[in-house]
């Protein structure tokens, strides 16, 4: 059994005792806001997620290999363990490269924090809206300060941070959700991280990329359930300095990320939502390119000779690789692919990621025609320049356009609005609920705080 012992200043310590002393009054107003809104923006996603084959793959999996009560699986409605629907929730709003994202960290975590907070509400007993909302921010705010230690060296190691860092902001939002103390949420986080797994090789050809967080959900939900029965975890998870999550998953880790200024900065106020469905990492150059077909419209994919984009090494190597027609998720991770579907679109959502257009003999041919180079003066910028670009348009005719894009559209430093937020939700639910739930949804996640029961989330999110 877990007992009780001198409170040790450590990191992880550290935020062991913040996630069990969290309360829903000493979170700010504008916090408050923002995780309503990307509330919204990963329970879109989800829907849209359960209609992909590989959203109703994982759906039919965890109810094949879960029975009992515990959550719903979202778009299905199915009941499965409190254990089985953070596998298919994760899935499913990580499934189409659309889910939110902080930058510097480059974890994605609506996908692990929202499902592990759900997925332990019926367990929880009486809960409502501000209870499962200071869940959901504890596992924000755990899981981008870990991911910011060393999100961008991990993907340089070949490691996917969402998979990997994801598993805190999980047993965070899952040990709060329980209102565990603070010695038996060390342990959920000890628990849950040691299950850190996810490798980048998964976004060239393989629906297993989608599985990540789902992954990363359930890890979490597993930690604080074992936390609870008295199952023990490694207690200085993210500092020992071997073995330690940092020590093992990082370069060069910046550990005083986890605790600097931690209930006085928020960075769940530095996660954004992705107005396009792909990697993060391409959106720069989606901006850039938009910019010069809105200045210039008679640059035409039949009239571009070269595209030049000049990123950062881990750019490149991240998402700068000859394009192949694997699979979608191929697609979506590259960033060849996604400025020439764009050229040719002149759009680029979800209709323009689909097993014909990844496949289109046109979009291949202007593929070959975009190079992506590495740039110091990126690199010299470090994480603020970690998805910067200058994209360059070389025409037959000899003339030229050039754009430079630091920030992202969707990103911390420019944001989506609350409209656009609220219009991407509404077109993605649409595909699964009517529009008098998708409405009724939509008012019930911006009111969350006034909320008598959260098990009326999930029984929304199903057709």
């Amino acid at each position: 059994m877990l007992k009780e012992t001198a409170v040790v200043n450590s990191p992880t310590q550290t935020l062991a005792n913040y996630i069990s002393g969290l309360s829903y009054r000493s979170i700010p107003p504008e916090v408050i806001a923002h995780i309503k809104l990307c509330l919204v923006d990963s329970l879109g996603c989800a829907l849209f997620g359960s209609t992909l084959p590989w959203g109703k793959i994982i759906t039919s999996f965890a109810k094949e290999t879960g029975k009992g009560k515990g959550a719903l699986i979202w778009g299905d409605g199915a009941e499965v363990p409190s254990t089985s629907a953070p596998l298919a929730n994760g899935t499913l709003i990580h499934s189409f490269e659309m889910d939110d994202l902080h930058r510097v960290g480059v974890i994605h975590p609506g996908a692990e924090a929202i499902p592990a907070a759900d997925a332990l509400v019926r367990r929880a007993g009486s809960v409502d809206g501000k209870r499962f909302l200071t869940a959901v921010v504890a596992g924000y705010e755990v899981g981008c300060r870990v991911a910011m230690t060393g999100g961008a060296s991990q993907l340089r190691r070949g490691f996917h941070p969402s998979a990997t860092s994801g598993t805190f902001a999980a047993g965070a939002a899952a040990a709060k959700m329980l209102q565990l103390n603070r010695h038996k949420t060390l342990h959920a986080l000890g628990i849950a991280g040691t299950q850190a797994a996810g490798l980048m090789a998964a976004q060239h050809a393989s629906m297993v990329k989608r599985m990540h967080p789902g992954r990363s959900a359930q890890a979490g939900v597993y930690g604080a359930l074992l936390a609870d029965k008295g199952f023990t975890g490694i207690e200085d998870i993210l500092e020992a300095p071997y073995g330690g999550f940092c020590s093992t998953f990082c370069d060069h880790p910046n550990l005083s990320h986890l605790t600097h200024d931690l209930g006085v900065r928020f960075e769940t106020l530095n996660v954004g939502c992705k107005p396009y469905p792909c990697c993060g990492s391409n959106h720069t150059s989606i901006d850039a390119l938009k910019k010069i077909l809105r200045d210039h419209p008679d640059v035409r994919a039949d009239n571009v000779e070269k595209i030049r984009i000049r990123a950062t090494r881990a750019t490149k190597l991240h998402v700068g690789w000859p394009y192949e027609p694997k699979s979608m998720t191929t697609a979506q991770m590259n960033l060849l692919y996604c400025v020439a579907v764009l050229l040719h679109d002149r759009d680029f959502f979800v209709d323009q990621v689909t097993e014909k257009s990844i496949r289109s003999d046109a979009v291949l041919k202007t593929t070959k025609k975009i190079e992506v180079v590495e740039d110091s003066e990126f690199e010299a910028l470090g994480d603020e320049g970690r998805h910067g670009v200058t994209l360059e348009v070389q025409l037959q005719d000899g003339r030229s356009f050039s754009e430079k894009v630091l920030h992202a559209k969707g990103s911390d430093k420019h944001p989506m609005t609350r409209g656009e937020v609220l219009q991407k939700f509404r077109l993605l639910a649409s595909r699964v609920l009517s529009r008098p739930r998708v409405e009724q949804l939509e008012e019930t996640l911006l009111n969350l705080e006034k909320l008598g029961d959260a098990r009326k989330i999930a029984k929304l999110l199903t057709a």
